[in-house]
C-alpha cells in the first residue's frame, strides 16, 4: 500500500501536463476511464467519480476473490466441489449445474472468468469458504486491500452500484491474477459435467479477438444498465486498463474501448524512473567505510507517464560528492530529481543505501583488533 501511495504521489506531480479534455469522444457512454495498468494515473475519464449499476461487472469483486484463492493455491484446481440447490438456481449467466452434481474447481473457475457464470461462483465460493457469509466476508477483505469500500448483500454483489474508477481498481488487479488471466482471454470452451453433459462458454468480449493486444477482461450488459466492459490491452512495453459503463449497445461499448487504446497507444509511453531496491547507482566510494564503496536505492518503484510528442527527460542527482561512513539503509543520502526539457522539476526520488556502511576510521580498527586478538 505504502509503494503504490508512493507511485501516485509521484504520478499526480504529472496533471498538468496532461491535462487534455475531450481528447476521445465518450458521449456513447455514461462513464469511462483509462489508465496503465500499474498505476492511478488517467489518460481520459468521463463521470468516473460516479455511482453506476454496472450490470454483470458486479460479479467481478467475488471472481476476483477466488482468482486469487487459486493464484495462493487457497483452492487446488482438481478440487471436487459439489453444486448446492441455491447455487442451481442463480440467475443471469449460467453454466447450467445441477444441484447435488460435482464438478471440479478448475472448470468452475473458467465458467466464472468466461462469461460470469452465477452458479459456477457461487459454488466455488460455497465450497471453498464453507458458506455464502464466509465467502463474502473475503471479498471484503479483497476490496479493503485495494482501499474500495462496497457494501453487499450476497456475494454476487447484486444491484450494488460502481464508479468508474472502483472498477478500474477492481480490473488493474484482475489483470495481474494469474488465474483470471488464464481464462479471461479465452474465446471459445466448455464445461464438462460428470454426467457427459458439455456446457459450451463464448466469451462475450468481442475485444480479445478484434483489438490487437487485447487480452481480457469482462463484459456484463443488462437493460436497464446498458453495456459495460472492463478491458485490458498490451502492445510492447505498454499496457492500459479502461472501463466502458452504460453504452447504449455492444458496438457503442467496444467502440469507445478502441477509441481509448488508440488514443493510449499513439499519444502516450510509459517510463519507469526507478524500481524499488534496484540500483539506481552502483558502487558509489563511502569514504572511511565497511564496505567502501555501496549502491544507492530507491525504496519505490516510480513510473511516469508521458506524452510521445514531449521531449526527453533529465534525470538530476543531488547527492554529496563524498559518503562518508556511518551510512544506514534507511536514511537517505539524497535525491533524484526529474525534470522536463523546460527544466520543470516534475518528482524527486528520494535515494538510500543498499545496505548499512560502518564506519571503518583509526578507532574502529583499533577496537576490531582488541576483540580480534585480545577477546576484549
Amino acid at each position: 500500500m505504502r509503494r503504490a501511495l508512493a507511485i501516485f504521489l509521484i504520478l499526480i506531480l504529472l496533471t498538468p501536463s496532461i491535462a487534455l479534455g475531450n481528447a476521445v469522444d465518450l458521449t456513447s457512454a455514461k462513464a469511462a476511464i483509462i489508465a496503465p495498468l500499474q498505476s492511478d494515473m488517467t489518460i481520459e475519464q468521463k463521470n468516473e467519480t460516479e455511482q453506476y449499476n454496472v450490470a454483470g461487472l458486479c460479479k467481478l469483486p467475488a471472481i476476483l476473490t477466488l482468482s486469487i484463492a487459486f493464484d495462493k493455491g487457497v483452492i487446488e484446481p482438481q478440487a471436487q466441489m459439489q453444486v448446492s440447490h441455491k447455487a442451481s438456481g442463480i440467475s443471469g449467466p449460467t453454466a447450467f449445474l445441477e444441484s447435488s452434481e460435482v464438478v471440479a474447481a478448475e472448470e468452475l473457475i473458467k465458467a466464472a472468468v468466461m462469461i460470469s457464470a452465477g452458479d459456477a461462483i457461487y459454488t466455488l465460493g460455497e465450497n471453498a469458504f464453507g458458506s455464502e457469509q464466509v465467502f463474502l466476508q473475503n471479498i471484503e477483505v479483497t476490496l479493503d486491500s485495494l482501499g474500495l469500500d462496497v457494501q453487499a448483500t450476497d456475494c454476487l454483489f447484486s444491484g450494488c452500484t460502481f464508479t468508474a474508477e472502483e472498477m478500474l481498481t477492481l480490473a488493474q488487479a484482475a489483470a495481474q491474477s494469474q488465474t483470471f488471466l488464464k481464462y479471461c482471454g479465452v474465446y471459445m470452451d466448455e464445461l464438462v459435467h460428470a454426467d457427459g453433459r458439455r456446457t459450451e462458454l463464448v466469451n462475450a468480449n468481442r475485444m480479445i479477438r478484434n483489438y490487437s493486444g487485447c487480452f481480457g477482461l469482462m463484459t456484463g450488459s443488462s437493460k436497464d444498465d446498458g453495456y459495460c466492459g472492463v478491458f485490458v490491452a498490451k502492445r510492447n512495453d505498454m499496457c492500459y486498463v479502461c472501463v466502458v459503463i452504460g453504452s447504449k449497445n455492444s458496438e457503442d461499448r467496444f467502440n469507445v474501448a478502441t477509441s481509448l487504446f488508440d488514443y493510449a497507444f499513439s499519444s502516450f509511453r510509459i517510463q519507469t524512473l526507478a524500481t524499488a531496491y534496484t540500483p539506481l547507482l552502483k558502487e558509489v566510494l563511502v569514504r572511511s567505510g565497511d564496505p567502501k564503496s555501496v549502491d544507492l536505492v530507491s525504496h519505490e518503484t516510480a513510473v511516469i507517464l508521458q506524452r510521445k510528442d514531449e521531449g526527453e527527460l533529465e534525470k538530476v542527482w543531488e547527492i554529496a560528492q563524498e559518503l562518508q561512513a556511518p551510512l544506514y539503509a534507511d536514511v537517505s543520502v539524497g535525491m533524484m530529481t526529474v525534470r522536463n526539457v523546460q527544466g520543470e522539476t516534475l518528482c524527486q526520488i528520494p535515494i538510500y543505501p543498499a545496505v548499512d556502511v560502518q564506519s571503518y576510521g583509526t578507532l574502529d580498527i583499533l577496537r576490531r583488533l582488541a576483540r580480534n586478538f585480545l577477546g576484549c
